[in-house]
Formats: structure tokens, sequence, C-alpha cells
């Protein structure tokens, strides 16, 4: 693919749309809400290109492009590209990817800074007819970003900063105050932080007994451990 346009999202969030022939024929997997790739991205340095895997924020198939949102973190190798990418630069794409989900009337979501691109398209994307109760952990007010859905949708904003006490988030807490053993038609996603998701999980599996098809629990990174070192979905 090639990289058609670049933006400042927001102070730490770079919005990046690819094109090119690489798209033609290319579909989001069917029944996900927050479809994912695999970019391989110049590492620079001479070293080998990596495989990551990104959430989609957006595909337009008529236009031909697709969009990815980048945390700018100031480690790793695909964020560090992300940071001096230029249009004309080109990246390698893998199938789309991800969890499908049966349809609910109601939708738990939770997500840190990672996730807000996999959120945003997950709310663009719901049906008129549910509702979805939203939270999200972001490092501060001026990366919290305009969450559209045709549902009717509440977000509450969590901030992390560097007074925050490390592997806490309020996020578990918030899950299960939104979502008590015994609620009924209801779906989960979220993606977070490895020990946050494995709080989130624990929920889900124990307590609320949701079937695999109702629930998405994705460990999106894990500190100081490269993407594909841990376990994502378990």
């Amino acid at each position: 693919m090639e990289l058609v346009a670049v933006s400042a999202l927001t102070p730490r969030m770079r919005r990046i749309v690819f094109g090119g022939s690489a798209l033609e024929g290319f579909t989001l997997k069917p029944g996900v809400l927050a479809p994912h790739i695999g970019l391989v991205v110049p590492a620079g340095n001479g070293a080998g290109s990596p495989l990551r895997i990104y959430s989609v924020r957006r595909f337009d198939a008529a236009a031909g492009t697709l969009e990815v949102n980048f945390v700018l973190h100031g480690a790793g190798v695909a964020s560090g590209w992300a940071a001096r990418a230029r249009p004309g630069e080109r990246v390698g794409i893998s199938v789309s990817g991800g969890i499908a989900m049966k349809p609910a009337s109601r939708y738990v979501v939770a997500g840190d800074h990672a996730a807000l691109p996999a959120i945003a398209h997950l709310l663009e994307n719901l049906p008129a007819d549910t509702s979805a109760e939203v939270f999200v952990e972001v490092p501060g007010e001026g990366e919290e970003q305009e969450l559209a859905s045709p549902a009717a949708t509440s977000v509450t904003w969590f901030h992390r900063d560097r007074h925050s006490t490390p592997g806490v988030s309020p996020l578990p807490a918030a899950v299960m105050a939104a979502a008590p053993a015994g609620a009924q038609g209801l779906a989960v996603w979220s993606g977070t932080e490895h020990g946050t998701a494995q709080r989130i999980r624990g929920h889900v599996r124990q307590t609320l007994r949701l079937p695999a098809d109702a629930c998405s629990v994705v460990a999106y990174w894990k500190a100081s451990v490269a993407q594909g070192g841990f376990e994502h979905y378990g």
C-alpha cells in the first residue's frame, strides 16, 4: 500500500491514510466490530521489516483508502515509523482479522489509548437500535476524541498521567459496574494492557459467563514485551 495522507489527530496520535492497488478487492472480515490488519513497516537501520497488528479506523472501499491511527508512544518499530512517515512511502498489508460477535441490544466497551481507533470504528458501526456504555483511559484531556455512533451512547473518560499507579487501571471496575452478574442482552468488547485484560476477561468468563460470540477481550500490549511475545486473547 502507498501512504497517501498524514495528519495529527491528537498530540500523541497520528492519522495515516493508505491507498493503492493493494487495496483492490480488499474487504474487512464479516461480523467483526473492531477489525485489524497486519502491517509490514520499514524498520530502518537496515533491519528487517516486522509485521505488526493494527486496528482499522476506517475503510472506504469506494475511495480505495484505509485509515490507521498510530499512538506515538516513543517506543517500538511501528510507532517510530509512524512519527516520521511521509506520503509516498509504501508498506505491506495482510488480510483483515478480528473476532466476530453476534448482534446484541447493549454493548459495554472499554479500552485504553491504543484501543481508541478500534473503539471509534466499533461505535460508528453499531445499529441505531442498540446502546453502548463506553469507558476509555487516555494520558490526558488532550487525547480525548469525538466518538460518534448511531447507537445511544454514553462515554466516560479516565485520565492517566505520570502520577498514576503503574499497573492499576479503572477500566475493570467500570466494566464490572456496567455489566453486573445476570445482565441480559449484553456484549462486551475491550482492548487494554495485558494485566487489565486478564481482570476484565475473568469477569466476562466467570461472572457473566458470556459465550465466545458475545465478547472480545484483547490484550493490546504488555509493558516491556514486544507484540507477539504474550497471549493477546487468552
